[in-house]
C-alpha cells in the first residue's frame, strides 16, 4: 500500500480519512498536540507546508540562560 503522507519540518501532511481530497498536519512523534494554527484541513499540500513554514518560523527559540545544558527534568 503506497503512504500518501509527505514529512516536512516535524509534521506530516497526509490526506483526511473522511475527506482524502483534503489534508490535515500532524505531528512526526507520537502523541504530540498540533497547535490551533495547523489543526484545520487545507486544500492543497503546499498551503500546508507553507502554513507550516509560518508556524516552525514564528516559534521562540529556545536557548540555555546560563550557557549550560538543561539538566533539571528527570527523576532524582
Amino acid at each position: 500500500m503506497k503512504d500518501y503522507r509527505l514529512e516536512h519540518k516535524g509534521y506530516y501532511i497526509q490526506p483526511h480519512k473522511d475527506h482524502p481530497t483534503c489534508y490535515v498536519v500532524v505531528t512526526t512523534g507520537k502523541g504530540g498536540k498540533s497547535p490551533d494554527c495547523l489543526s484545520g484541513m487545507f486544500t492543497t499540500r503546499a498551503i500546508a507546508k507553507s502554513e507550516v513554514d509560518v508556524y516552525v518560523a514564528s516559534r521562540p527559540i529556545k536557548e540555555p540562560t546560563n550557557g549550560k545544558a538543561d539538566t533539571a527534568g528527570g527523576s532524582k
